[in-house]
């Protein structure tokens, strides 16, 4: 039942358990288990991005748009997921983790 905000993009090492809530302006990055709802792009920011290393969410929003998954903690896939929204809908994908694609979805320089 834990809640956490954020002005910025956030990196949560460990996991997000069932009836937790993450909610940011910017990008949010687990490396553990998301198994609660995260919120991204709260501001409108539909370029924002939800990876975690499983993903089994509740629900998910990115911007204006959201998506419920499941009750039952299922997880998504294997591997380390990654959703976005394309054409309007949260699209939840498999992506290796590599530090370029981690720099720039920060913004690192």
């Amino acid at each position: 039942g834990d809640c956490l905000e954020s002005e910025a993009s956030i990196i949560i090492i460990g996991d997000v358990e069932h009836g937790a809530r993450v909610t940011t302006k910017g990008n949010v990055i687990i490396l553990g288990d998301l198994k609660g709802t995260v919120t991204a792009g709260v501001a409108g920011n539909m370029d924002a991005v939800i990876m975690a290393s499983l993903m089994a969410p509740l629900q998910l929003r990115i911007g204006s748009r959201s998506s419920r998954f499941n009750e039952r903690n299922k997880r998504l896939g294997r591997g380390p997921m990654l959703a976005f929204v394309e054409d309007g809908e949260i699209q939840v994908q498999i992506r290796p983790i590599k530090k370029t694609f981690l720099n720039n979805m920060l913004n690192f320089t």
